[in-house]
């Protein structure tokens, strides 16, 4: 019925972000824990908080941390991990990313539980460890879902808007994890890059739709965000992959709301690319930026800055004609 709506099949009005209030940027809680330990259960291997009533959970209305980044993130370490070439331990790479950056699932109900009095993690200890566990293979499936279709936006968004097909043509591959998707496959008969990519655009739509469908349904509620007093109308958050996915959505909606103004992170909201030297993604924060912040892309790119100026000096010496030499002055010689 959603898809008909969509293709105006059905004389009803879908209510927007615009219609229903305006939903912003997301404001979403998030919880931190110092350490982590393997371990198994009957379902599989999880990883287990640990923290002591010195080296306390931290919680709190995250500000520093974006649902962009967060998207990065996830994505970057799902192209690490899928890798077919990969021999990075799986359980190792999913116990480093909690550590630097939020733990991943049950967000709400464990800082509801850590906000409730002062030294809550030492009188409900067991509880929030036991509701902090995850099994390592969740994770993963959940990374591999987040993960997928993000290629395939991606690769859709680079046809439409920059003319690239590289990345459409590579997309579907069989990965450590899990295979990409297949979507682009009938398109490799067309050698031709322009007819290529022609026959991607003239099914673009069909290609969103595809992308719509594998997104999971969201769970709108009000929200109290204590730091700043304001009553909030969002997501329901459970997991990072929610904060993942609801960022996801504002970037494939055409008509998103904008990004809320009073935000402390307003700032560092921008677009998703990835980088020219490295192939991650980033969030670029300004408009001529085309590589991500790691020290080697950044020295790659003045590597190649000073080959392209030395480039354009030459071609400016060969194209500039020398002078002539007056007929006098080679007769007094």
């Amino acid at each position: 019925i959603q898809r008909m709506i969509a293709m105006k099949k059905l004389p009803v009005e879908n209510l927007g972000f615009v219609e229903i209030g305006g939903v912003g940027e997301m404001i979403y809680r998030a919880v931190r824990f110092p350490e982590y330990v393997p371990d198994y259960d009957d379902g599989g291997e999880v990883l287990k908080p640990i923290f002591t009533g010195l080296h306390a959970p931290e919680s709190g209305t995250d500000y520093s941390l974006t649902g962009q980044e967060l998207l990065v993130s996830l994505c970057n370490l799902y192209g690490k991990l899928n890798n077919p070439d990969s021999t990075v331990p799986m359980t190792d790479a999913v116990w480093d990313w909690c550590r630097n950056n939020i733990h991943p699932y049950n967000i709400d109900s464990l800082y509801e539980m850590l906000d409730s009095e002062k030294f809550a993690h030492i009188t409900y200890m067991d509880l929030i460890q036991k509701d902090a566990t995850f099994y390592v293979n969740q994770f993963i499936k959940d990374l591999c879902s987040l993960g997928t279709v993000f290629e395939l936006y991606f690769a859709l968004r680079k046809v439409k808007y920059y003319g690239e097909i590289d990345y459409a043509r590579n997309l579907y591959y069989e990965g450590r994890l899990c295979d990409s998707l297949a979507f682009f496959e009938r398109y490799r008969q067309y050698e031709d890059v322009g007819e290529y990519k022609a026959r991607i655009l003239e099914n673009y739509n069909d290609h969103i739709f595809q992308v719509i469908d594998m997104f999971p349904d969201f769970r709108m509620r009000l929200k109290l965000d204590k730091k700043t007093g304001k009553v909030m109308y969002g997501a329901d958050i459970q997991s990072v992959f929610d904060i993942c996915w609801y960022t996801f959505s504002r970037m494939v909606a055409d008509v998103a709301p904008p990004v809320d103004e009073d935000l402390n992170y307003f700032e560092s909201q921008g677009s998703i690319l990835s980088c020219l030297a490295c192939g991650k993604y980033f969030v670029r924060h300004s408009s001529r930026q085309l590589y991500c912040n790691n020290w080697d892309c950044q020295a790659e790119r003045n590597r190649r800055n000073r080959r392209a100026s030395y480039a354009r000096k030459k071609a400016a010496e060969v194209s500039t004609p020398k002078p002539s030499i007056p007929f006098w002055s080679i007769e007094k010689n």
